[in-house]
């Protein structure tokens, strides 16, 4: 048996590779004597050095990438679809090579792939294994921006295939029935893969740690003063309380280089208050774990802490944090930047009594890893 597993792996945001990671790891423990290659879905080869950016550059694509958004929402020009599609036309010899080698399955690891940015890619994909036959099982995919109607058209016509066997979600079901199922098929509710990093990259935890872990994030999603207010009021009560603390990133540069600037506002040295950004997922995960708790923006982060029994607060700027939160039954540990710092540290203290209900994550690790195998054996019988 030949799986092919497609993700964003080589991205600069390090859960995209962890997801990947640990659905190959299922597969591997299944099949032993199978070839399971993972593959990044835009044919990245390796983790690339980034390059240090500038805040000020970082605003001005900002603001050049809503004004994208703009009018495509508005229908003016679709702006989205017409980048997306310059960028995908330089890859269609690498569609070609994947489909050609004619596996036996194609899973698409999982992550927030059902967006305007990864949706022209995975038509690409699909219209290539409905050639070849090749069965495509979609494993607890996420939902992002999305405001391209060619687009989610475009995909929508491709999900309909009868070679898609699998379309799971880790976070908004009816979304993705609504803008891409059309009422033609359903998504299965499952659960997102990096819950099993633990298992899957053989790191301990620092148990006497009493270090609390600040993961950074370059948003768009708010005002950039805001998120600095934010960021520098809860450094300055963890000092007050004198609870030391360090910052971390997931990967991106854009993320490193905004950490850096708020310790520079905060009167604090880089080189105390900063771990250097990792440049692998084993290098993210370590991090993690070596701090007591967290207090986060990106999802994965908060995935790895759990999946290591680490208590986290995540601070949202997208729903599928909320989602995550909500599966694990403990949607008030979800703050926003709008919270004070005091409520924050107060939900983290109590989150940190409570811990996690062990026994959940498990039925949900379990879930997922049977959701995905058991329909490959399925369609493997049949076959």
């Amino acid at each position: 048996m030949r799986i092919v597993v497609i993700g964003v792996y080589y991205a600069s945001n390090l859960g995209d590779a962890v997801i990947c990671d640990c659905v190959a790891h299922w597969l591997k423990e299944k099949w032993p004597l199978s070839e399971i290659d993972v593959i990044d879905i835009e044919n990245k080869q390796c983790f690339e050095k980034q390059e240090d950016t500038s805040l000020r550059l970082l605003e001005y694509r900002r603001r050049k990438l809503q004004w994208d958004y703009f009018l495509t929402k508005h229908k003016i020009r679709d702006r989205v679809y017409y980048w997306n599609q310059l960028d995908v036309e330089t890859r269609q010899s690498f569609y070609d090579q994947i489909a050609e080698k004619k596996y036996d399955a194609a899973v698409f690891a999982g992550g927030q792939l059902f967006m305007d940015w990864l949706s022209v890619d995975l038509t690409e994909f699909l219209r290539r294994f409905e050639k070849v036959g090749t069965p495509v099982y979609f494993n607890a995919c996420g939902t992002g921006l999305a405001v391209s109607e060619k687009i989610r058209s475009l995909l929508s016509r491709y999900l309909q295939n009868s070679n898609v066997k699998l379309i799971s979600t880790r976070d908004d079901k009816e979304q993705i029935e609504r803008c891409y199922l059309g009422g033609k098929r359903t998504a299965v509710k499952t659960y997102d893969p990096a819950l099993w990093a633990a298992q899957v990259y053989g790191v301990s935890k620092n148990s006497s740690s009493q270090v609390i872990g600040l993961g950074v994030m370059y948003s768009n999603h708010a005002p950039l003063w805001k998120i600095t207010r934010f960021w520098l009021r809860l450094i300055k009560m963890l000092d007050e309380k004198k609870i030391p603390w360090k910052m971390f990133c997931n990967g991106a540069i854009d993320d490193y280089n905004y950490a850096a600037y708020l310790l520079e506002k905060a009167g604090k040295k880089k080189e105390s208050y900063l771990y250097d950004y990792p440049e692998n997922p084993e290098e993210l995960i370590r991090q993690i774990t070596s701090f007591r708790s967290l207090i986060s923006f990106r999802l994965h982060s908060h995935i790895i802490a759990t999946s290591f029994q680490i208590p986290a607060i995540a601070v949202v700027w997208d729903e599928k944090l909320r989602f995550f939160y909500r599966n694990l039954e403990h949607e008030e540990r979800c703050k926003t930047i709008s919270d004070s710092a005091d409520s924050v540290l107060k939900a983290l203290k109590k989150a940190e009594e409570e811990g996690y209900d062990w026994n959940l994550i498990e039925k949900q690790k379990n879930f997922s890893r049977e959701l995905l195998v058991g329909t490959l054996q399925e369609e493997e019988q049949i076959g």
